[in-house]
């Protein structure tokens, strides 16, 4: 390199500071996008993962603590009479026919979106009801939220429910 002086005694220009191409820092940028929406990603994920645990928790919490209890059915009025019960995303709606102190038949008005299977079950749990004349039916094999549930509508159907 020269080393002679510039004219005028000033100092040489210096070369201007490193700059990258403009496609390096395309691709910088790019890098951080994707860094930042690959974090928001994975937070989403873990939150839906932590609503959906505590949904699940506070569903079994619920329905663990679910119980029927026994209704005195002579004293019911004679006719129809509807009940209805709901535990988070199971429902049931029913129907029960009371005539003379006892009762006669009980059909769904509503099940929410219960199965087939889960239906003619709960059919047959509501044929125990009726040939029984009682709610204290053997459920505790096999017994599910919606069979609970279903037994719940039941009892407020003939008023033994003062609530969910």
């Amino acid at each position: 390199m020269d080393e002679r002086p510039l004219e005028g005694g000033g100092v040489p220009p210096q070369p201007p500071p490193y700059s990258p191409a403009p496609a390096a820092k395309e691709k910088s940028s790019r890098r951080k996008i994707v860094l930042w929406m690959s974090a928001a990603l994975l937070f989403l994920l873990l939150l839906a993962g932590l609503i959906g645990g505590l949904y699940a928790w506070r569903f079994n919490e619920v329905a663990g603590e679910l119980s029927i209890k026994d209704v005195d059915v002579s004293g019911v009025a004679s006719g129809v009479h509807a009940g209805a019960y709901e535990v988070f995303h199971v429902k049931a709606a029913v129907d029960v026919e009371v005539e003379g102190g006892r009762i006669v038949s009980i059909a769904f008005t509503d099940s929410g979106r219960m199965s087939d299977e889960t239906l003619q079950e709960i059919g047959e749990i509501f044929d125990e009801v009726i040939s029984s004349q009682s709610l204290d039916v053997d459920i505790t094999s096999g017994a599910t939220v919606s069979k609970k549930v279903s037994l719940k509508a039941v009892e407020e159907a003939l008023g033994g429910v003062e609530g969910p």
